[in-house]
């Protein structure tokens, strides 16, 4: 089933008309039909709005097609001692026995007090992506303002776009995720 056809579908089992629900989303009832006729893209943040309306997970209108079970599954036990260790920085990897190297999970530690300790600009093919674990931290980069990220915050950027870290008041812990494709 199409995303269009979920957010129908999901619509109508609920009793909610197409323009009560685009009121409530605050959009056109126009714009809610071309989302559900396929005409209009649907963004992150919409699709997170309409279910949280519908009660459904955003992922049934996010999806590109029916699950498939492809049988991956890796696990990286605690006591795997891995790490490599760069200017600044800590990675210990995560899910290595994987053989798709587009997508790559680490723990990462910042220590680098400022941009020297960092090793100056980094970059590389892809996107990445971070969550705070601990700590605080700050992402320098060349394209956009200096981001300041606390626990709990997250950040997803082009990582082709030369930047660095700095971690404020000790060390910052991440969640790391690099995809390279």
């Amino acid at each position: 089933m199409s995303f269009e056809n979920a957010i129908r579908t999901q619509r109508t089992r609920k009793g909610i008309s197409l323009r009560s629900m685009a009121t409530e989303l605050g959009i056109s009832a126009s714009q809610l039909s071309k989302i559900e006729t396929g005409k209009s893209k649907l963004s992150v943040d919409l699709a997170l709005k309409i279910a949280g309306l519908l009660e459904v997970p955003a992922s049934v209108f996010l999806s590109k097609g029916p699950p498939s079970a492809g049988g991956r599954r890796t696990i990286t036990r605690a006591s795997q001692e891995d790490m490599q260790t760069t200017p600044g920085m800590r990675f210990r990897p995560l899910c290595t026995d994987l053989k798709d190297h587009e997508i790559l999970y680490w723990i990462t530690t910042i220590t680098a007090t400022n941009f020297e300790e960092n090793g100056g600009w980094h970059q590389h093919p892809g996107q990445e992506f971070f969550y705070v674990l601990s700590g605080k931290l700050k992402l320098l980069s060349q394209l956009y303002e200096t981001a300041e990220l606390n626990k709990g915050d997250s950040i997803l950027f082009d990582s082709e776009q030369p930047h660095a870290y700095v971690a404020v008041d000790g060390p910052a812990e991440l969640m790391m995720i690099n995809v390279l494709a």
